[in-house]
């Protein structure tokens, strides 16, 4: 007796949903001038646009990624050029008659590589960037679809816990007829309103729960209050249908992208070893043999004492700790890959279980055991306790739907960012 709302919803729409995980640096978000406010019912997909576009969190790092993209620029550049003005030789005991003034131009050459070696730097550190700003984003965003979820269930938790409430009424008025026509003792119908009572304590803390969760959920885009009704998830009847593409994970970018930096490091440390070539040239005017001249210089550091050999092993060092990160966390994607896949079989395999064998079933005998009760032929208790069955039956079909929607979330974020195009409504 799983909500209608559900049944309408197509399988593709969780994967259209977690499509919006790959948060890209140029689409930062834009913190809003309003807050938003949501109404109606809400899907997945529209959480996580929220999300994507109003999460603080985002807004910043999506700028740090910016500032490291907007440095390339001037990394690919020359040196400045240096003016050098000197006048000497004036006042004291000298008077004016000695002064000497020189103007030259000098220009710094680099050797070794060394404008080659900061570009690839300053370009691998933007790619970290925007590494991690897309790894926060799924990061962010999966938070929201689990906040969704945990809603969701309780929502239909709620309902479900309601409808118990009316097959308790239904053995109730079973019990009344039955006592008023001498059949059975008022004993069942003071257990019946006892069951109901129960059920009604159950139902007033689930619906607190509900509201707490529905409140974590609006804060995911910032929102004070909750104003959105209903929660609308797919029906995940067919997840071998749900393909993925596999595509590098955001944390394994991120790994590439340090490696990256690490290696341009080892490039930079080395070009530095090789001295700049600095070359000026300018004229000179001296007062006491009236008349201008030219001067020319040449000026290249002699890497006697500090030859950064130190800062070459340690970058090596670096690069070398990087890759085997890299490599580590591929292991460990590729692991997750695997565990995650048999979570999805083991709880597509409980949802189905449940869904087309149990809970037909359990209805099927609390739908004779009701007749039967009112007909004198079955007892109280045997009813009651089916009638227990089936509820616990409902409210572990739920469990099973949300854990098998999470266990296909998690198994669509390992597979990267390459997640499946969305279908055709059917």
């Amino acid at each position: 007796m799983l909500s209608s709302a559900r049944a309408g919803c197509r399988r593709a729409i969780l994967a259209m949903a977690v499509a919006s995980f790959h948060a890209t640096v140029n689409a930062a978000p834009t913190p809003p001038d309003t807050i938003v406010v949501v109404t109606g019912p809400l899907t997945l997909q529209r959480v996580l646009a929220l999300a994507r576009e109003y999460e603080p969190r985002l807004r910043p790092a999506g700028l740090r990624a910016e500032a490291a993209r907007a440095r390339i620029g001037d990394a690919g550049r020359r040196p400045n050029p240096t003016l050098t003005a000197t006048e000497e030789n004036f006042g004291g005991q000298l008077g004016g008659s000695h002064r000497e003034a020189t103007a030259a131009i000098g220009q710094t050459f680099e050797l070794g590589g060394d404008r080659r070696a900061r570009t690839a730097t300053a370009d691998a550190e933007y790619r970290l960037a925007a590494a991690e700003t897309d790894l926060l984003g799924i990061e962010v965003l999966a938070a929201a679809a689990d906040r969704f979820i945990a809603a969701w269930a309780l929502q239909t938790r709620l309902r479900q816990l309601r409808e118990g409430e009316h097959l308790t009424q239904q053995a109730i008025h079973a019990a009344t007829e039955r006592f008023h026509a001498g059949a059975s003792p008022r004993l069942e119908i003071l257990r019946a309103q006892n069951q109901a009572s129960a059920q009604a304590v159950e139902r007033q803390q689930v619906s607190s729960e509900l509201a707490i969760a529905r409140q974590a959920l609006a804060l995911s885009w910032g929102a004070s209050r909750a104003e959105f009704d209903s929660l609308v998830v797919p029906e995940p009847s067919d997840t071998a249908s749900w393909g993925l593409q596999s595509q590098p994970h955001p944390e394994l970018t991120r790994a590439s992208a340090n490696e990256a930096l690490a290696l341009a490091r080892v490039r930079s440390a080395t070009a530095a070893r090789t001295p700049d070539l600095t070359i000026s040239a300018g004229a000179r005017r001296l007062e006491e043999i009236p008349g201008t001249g030219f001067v020319a210089g040449v000026e290249l550091p002699i890497p006697l004492w500090n030859r950064g050999a130190g800062g070459v092993a340690a970058a090596r060092r670096e690069f070398e700790a990087s890759a085997l990160e890299r490599q580590a966390t591929e292991h460990r994607l590729r692991i997750a890959r695997l565990a995650a896949t048999e979570r999805l079989q083991a709880a597509a395999a409980v949802y189905d279980t449940l869904r087309l064998r149990v809970r037909p079933a359990r209805e099927q005998v609390v739908d004779e055991l009701l007749r039967g009760y009112r007909a004198g032929r079955s007892s109280y208790l045997d009813l009651v306790a089916e009638q227990n069955n089936l509820l616990q039956t409902e409210l572990a079909l739920i469990d099973a739907q949300a854990d098998l929607l999470r266990a296909r979330l998690r198994l669509t974020l390992l597979a990267g960012t390459g997640l499946p195009a969305p279908q055709e409504e059917r």
